[in-house]
Formats: C-alpha cells, structure tokens, sequence
C-alpha cells in the first residue's frame, strides 16, 4: 500500500516519491507532447525532475526549522500526483522557476516574521523577495500587503522597521537598472516589462484547465474545513500562519493566470506548490490508511484516463460502428 510508505520519512520514503515524481514527469511528458518516445522531451523531463526535487527539498529544509510545519511525508505523493493534474507539462522561462523558488522562501520569512523576534530582519528580508519578484511583473505588488499588515498588527512603527520595509522597493529597482547598462540587453528584457491584461474567459478554458481549476478549490476547501475542524491552528500558530500565506498565493495564482500573464505552457505553473500543498493537507487529513489508498487511486487513474481521452491517444468509439 503506498500511502503507507509516506507515513514516516525515510531513505524508503525518498526512493518511492523520486521514483514517482520520475514516472510522472515522464508520463505528462509523453501524453502532452504524444512522441513515440520519451528521448525525444529527455531535455524537458530531466529539468522537470530536478525542479520537483528541488522544490520538495527547499520545503523540507526550510518546514525543519518551523514548529509543527514539517514537510510530511504525504506530501511527497501530492507534489507529483498535483504535476500528472497540471493540464501542461512545463516548458518554463527561468523567470518562471526564480518566482517561485522565491515565494517558497517568501513563506518561511513571513512565518518568521509572525513570529520571531528578529521582525527587523524578517521585514527586510521580505520586503528584498517582494521587491525582485515585482521586477519581473508588477501585479506582485499585492504581496506588499504582508509585510505592511504585520507592520500595523504588531504595532511596528518606528524608524527601523519603515526604513526596512522601504529600502529594497529602491535600491533594487535602481540595482537593476544600473545593471542594464553593463549586461547584454537580452537579459533585460524579461525584468519589469510592460503589464498587459489578456483576460482569459472561461469559455476560452480547455477541459484539462477546469480540471485543474478544480483540483485547486476541491483540495483547498476540504483541507481548509479539515485544518479547521482539526483546531491546528491554535496548537500551532506557526502552521496557521503557513497556511494563511498559501492561501494568499493560491488566490493570487488563479487571479494572475486569468490575467493572462503566462504562455500556455507555462499556465497554472504558479498555482502548482499551493495546489499540491492543499492536496497533500487533504490526503494527511484522512484517518484510514485503506480509505487513503482507495482515494488516491481512483485520482491517479481517473486523471490518467481523462488525459488519454482529452490528448485523443484512446475513444469511446467503437471500431465496428465504422
């Protein structure tokens, strides 16, 4: 039974969440792109593979140094089962990689900054990744409401922490415009370009992106009734407020793909952590190990044959109807 590998964290745990997120990988890569084999995307899958492990390590490391937020183990199982949901395989822009390799890290600063001591430090230090992230697109401006919403809660008004919170939002604009003048103009052309809104309607959806959306409200709402109904967030204070930033992310991330701000095959990339966060809460939320793995398994499948049908690799045609 898989869910029961998951349960603890271990050398077992690691070999079976790489070997899926392998598999996984592989397999969008296969359905999506539908090339006789899999040499053919080698590239895409290999860089996939290290971004999922990349992503899951710097949440483990990071979740070991957070009261009560401990990557579990179940997570391991959501992160590559949230990439076979994902209706694109990602052919991603390093911009796309660095924005949420630095709202993943934005996570553990705000948590700090809820509850450290050193808020200085942490208002700065947020305040830096909010201050690159909106180089490269300014609807990420909104994430300034964190630090400026703490700011106010815990009565920090004085020199020092303004100056922190309002440092960055200069230096580094003028860093990256110093730099533009040195480095080749191709490198410059993805920071801080020009805001354009292509409203995407949901008419113009496909089904794999209502699939997806789906997957999103449906693991948020029943992980946040769960984590509600299970007091979580008075046991640990530090977990709520993990859970309130992957809240604010998941919402921003459906409002900035609706936006049009991405490729297509790069949509929904931003809502994958919050999406398989979510996921994982649910799965973690569920008492039986046998209800798990019946559950997990009608997903898996389910997705699975609903992308044969949708990428037209298998019908509901039958041959002698010809």
């Amino acid at each position: 039974m898989i869910v029961k590998i998951f349960k603890t964290i271990g050398p077992r745990t690691y070999f079976t969440s790489i070997s899926l997120i392998i598999s996984t990988v592989s397999l969008s890569f296969f359905l999506s792109k539908n090339e006789p084999t899999l040499l053919v995307n080698i590239d895409y899958i290999i860089s996939n593979v290290i971004l999922m492990v990349a992503i899951i390590s710097m949440m483990t490391i990071l979740g070991t140094q957070i009261k009560g937020r401990q990557l579990a183990g179940i997570h391991m199982i959501a992160f590559p089962t949230a990439f076979l949901f994902s209706p694109y395989a990602f052919d991603l822009k390093f911009t796309s990689i660095l924005q949420v390799i630095l709202l993943v890290y934005g996570q553990f600063v705000f948590i700090n900054l809820r509850h450290s001591k050193n808020t200085q430090k942490s208002i700065l230090d947020l305040s830096i990744i909010i201050s690159l992230l909106t180089q490269f697109n300014n609807l990420f401006l909104i994430f300034y409401l964190l630090p400026i919403l703490i700011l106010f809660q815990k009565g920090l008004k004085d020199i020092k922490h303004i100056l922190a919170l309002l440092l960055p939002t200069f230096i580094i604009p003028y860093t990256f415009a110093s730099l533009s003048g040195i480095l080749p103009p191709e490198i410059f052309e993805l920071i801080n370009p020009p805001l354009q809104i292509k409203l995407m309607s949901i008419q113009t959806l496909f089904y794999g992106d209502i699939i997806w959306l789906a997957f999103l409200l449906t693991s948020f709402m029943i992980c946040t009734i769960r984590q509600w109904k299970g007091n979580k967030k008075f046991s640990y204070p530090q977990l709520f407020s993990n859970f309130l930033y992957m809240v604010i992310w998941l919402f921003f991330s459906i409002v900035y793909e609706r936006l049009g701000q991405e490729t297509p095959s790069e949509r929904w990339f931003i809502s994958f952590v919050p999406g398989a966060y979510f996921f994982g809460g649910f799965l973690e939320s569920i008492k039986s190990d046998s209800f798990k793995n019946i559950l997990f398994t009608i997903l898996f499948l389910g997705i699975l044959l609903f992308k044969l049908f949708d990428y037209g690799i298998i019908s509901l045609q039958l041959p002698f109807l010809y």
